[in-house]
């Protein structure tokens, strides 16, 4: 593989230094110094073993097919859904590719690694299970990797892995290929007495009726993207959502003693996170803008009280509404946070936009949003996030913590009906307790992210989840039975061959897809020609098989 310039000083340094964590813009390319770091030091013969630690199985399974594809190194993926058979085979690779927890139940057999990556290293902190591997590993060689390490952070990580260099945006290669800011995501889960109301509300929703429906869906919106104040003071309002809230009262009260504003403990340590020369915090209710901004001894910015522009140009923290900040120009914000999700792709492009201002600093920015874990609200930032990526703004959010969004959003209802098996659409929506247009959403959106898949069906398609598909293959054989002497090609990635061939090679590519899979077959004097859509991206290599062996099926192509 070909490096970049950029790419190139890193590997230099992290060779030269022997211990050193590389900080780089997401985006840059960070992993593919680790495996040029790697490749370089098994070829001088400095090392025999290495384990590189990733903070999900999902990236444990997409870094280990990378260092094995580009760069030839026998890694093996170890994570939690393995067999312990597949887990004593991994253990006894030269490269290591493992999440922190399972690293830790290993310890025995990784120990003794000659070299040690920690990518997104800035998680290695305190009781972190990544701290408890790094402390007793004892490779001599070691390289952290991340894009951007909170100054609380910094000197932990220099003890236990290197000292921190840095090749900021500010590069002018680095520059040719990343945004000029840093997407992120901080998480603010709702206490259990607000997540039990979250429910009640929520399980009303299936047999309600329409008005009902919008209602309740108001109510889950102020809830969980702007907090227990929020939902308290609908709910003594005189229209229809505070009637509909009325039997609640004693719920709502117990979750706002709790925690009038359960996001402001992740809006403080995004402050504390950062080093900044100004913040903008954007909040869409006027009272909880004022209340959060009295909590920071921030300025408010709103319809109520506009600010003079002298306490705008000294305020370190401003705190705004959309209306507030109308005409608005700071260019010197280089953090912008954003309290209130929105699905609108305009005022998110609009928000975006107050940190793109030119400052002529080239000093890289933070686009920072906080999201309630499994609630609607994560629904409505994936879904903005989505909407302004396909008209060109990128909110530059690492592709790892999307996927793990997903699982905090909606899809994890989705996750749990799946779990285990494979079902079709209309079935996972009654399970779930979702409308039908939602789930097939979800479903497509996860297929994106190479978290589900789907084969055909004489009633159509089975979702399944692709972490599961060893389980899942068993329960789907009959579906997956090729008929003899089939040939296939596979449109977008050019490969033709019989079937054993091109489940081969597409194993060699991953990942991959979405994927048109065309097949001819010949049965008597009859013959045969079918094309599949395989609208997903694969992710692991029992998916393509279990693709191809459907797109082939003897039963499909027979009736």
């Amino acid at each position: 593989m070909k490096l970049r310039s950029y790419q190139l000083r890193a590997l230099d340094i992290a060779l030269r230094m022997k211990r050193c964590v590389i900080v780089m813009p997401t985006g840059s390319g960070k992993t593919v110094v680790a495996g040029a770091w790697l490749k370089e030091l098994f070829e001088r013969g400095e090392i025999r073993k290495a384990l590189v630690l990733e903070p999900t199985r999902i990236l444990v399974e997409q870094n280990s097919l990378l260092l094995r594809n580009a760069f030839s190194l026998n890694a093996m993926p170890l994570h939690g859904k393995k067999t312990k058979a597949q887990k004593l085979e991994a253990v006894k690779a030269e490269v290591v590719v493992a999440t922190p927890e399972e690293a830790e139940l290993w310890l025995a057999e990784l120990s003794n690694s000659d070299a040690l990556v920690v990518d997104e290293c800035h998680h290695t902190s305190g009781k972190d299970p990544y701290v408890k591997v790094v402390k007793s590993v004892k490779a001599e060689w070691r390289l952290g990797l991340s894009a951007f390490i909170p100054p609380k952070r910094r000197s932990i990580i220099e003890k236990y892995i290197g000292p921190i260099i840095e090749i900021p945006w500010s590069d002018e290669e680095v520059r040719k290929y990343v945004p000029p800011y840093i997407g992120e995501v901080y998480e603010a889960p709702l206490p259990e007495s607000c997540m039990k109301l979250y429910e009640a509300l929520k399980s009303r929703w299936p047999s309600s009726d329409k008005k009902t429906r919008l209602l309740i869906s108001l109510a889950l919106r102020f809830l969980a993207r702007d907090g227990p104040m929020a939902l308290r003071e609908s709910s003594k309002g005189e229209g229809a959502l505070a009637r509909l809230l009325k039997e609640y009262s004693q719920q709502i009260e117990k979750c706002y003693e709790e925690a009038p504003l359960h996001k402001l403990p992740a809006l403080t340590r995004v402050l504390d996170d950062h080093v900044y020369e100004k913040a903008l915090v954007f909040v869409d209710r006027v009272s909880i803008a004022l209340a959060v901004a009295k909590e920071l001894g921030a300025l408010p910015l709103t319809s109520k009280s506009k600010g003079r522009l002298e306490d705008l140009k000294s305020a370190k923290v401003i705190v705004a509404t959309s209306a507030g900040e109308e005409g608005l120009d700071l260019p010197e914000i280089d953090l912008l946070v954003i309290w209130s999700n929105t699905s609108s792709a305009l005022r998110l492009i609009q928000r975006i936009g107050r940190l793109l201002r030119p400052k002529g600093d080239k000093k890289v920015k933070f686009l920072t949003f906080i999201v309630t874990p499994d609630t609607i609200d994560v629904d409505l930032l994936i879904e903005g996030l989505e909407v302004a990526k396909k008209v060109g703004v990128d909110p530059n959010v690492d592709p790892e913590v999307l996927r793990k969004l997903l699982k905090v959003s909606s899809v994890g209802g989705v996750l749990e009906v799946l779990r285990g098996r494979a079902l079709p659409e209309d079935l996972i929506a009654e399970l779930s307790s979702l409308p039908l247009s939602r789930v097939k959403r979800l479903l497509r959106k996860m297929g994106e992210e190479g978290i589900a898949a789907y084969v055909y069906s004489p009633y159509g398609k089975l979702w399944f989840l692709q972490e599961e598909a060893e389980a899942v293959g068993e329960e789907l054989k009959e579906l997956l039975e090729p008929l003899e002497g089939a040939t296939l090609a596979i449109e977008e990635l050019g490969l033709r061959g019989k079937l054993e061939q091109v489940i081969e090679r597409l194993k060699g590519l991953l990942p991959a897809g979405p994927l048109t899979v065309k097949v001819r077959a010949r049965t008597g004097s009859m013959e045969i020609f079918d094309v599949r859509k395989y609208n997903f991206v694969v992710s692991n290599e029992k998916v393509a098989e279990i693709v191809l062996r459907n797109a082939t099926s003897k039963r499909l192509l027979l009736g």
